[in-house]
């Protein structure tokens, strides 16, 4: 069955080189090693309620369960550890049910 993973972040303005590097290892290499894809991306402007925590959220769609597994659980995501925390002030990934 398919998962939509909701992926709400904040970039660090100053660690352009560490995004970078994560883009280009998440990016295409992994998401296509996993059967993922984006669906859509935005950025977030304007807060009308609550706290103004992400400035991105990005909707992925994976083939199944185990995808989002291997995925979190490969060596390259696992790599990048350190550069994520470098990267991003805020990271956070929900999976979405339908009600």
């Amino acid at each position: 069955m398919i998962v939509q993973l909701l992926a709400m972040t904040s970039t660090n303005p100053d660690a352009e080189s560490a995004l970078n590097k994560y883009l280009s290892v998440v990016g295409p290499p992994l998401m296509e090693l996993a059967g993922a894809k984006a669906i859509s991306r935005f950025e977030l402007s304007d807060k009308i309620v609550g706290a103004n925590e992400f400035h991105f959220v990005t909707l992925i769609e994976r083939p199944d369960e185990a995808s989002v597994g291997r995925a979190l659980d490969s060596k390259e995501y696992k790599s990048l550890e350190e550069v994520k925390k470098l990267a991003f002030s805020k990271y956070q990934v929900n999976a979405i049910v339908s009600t």
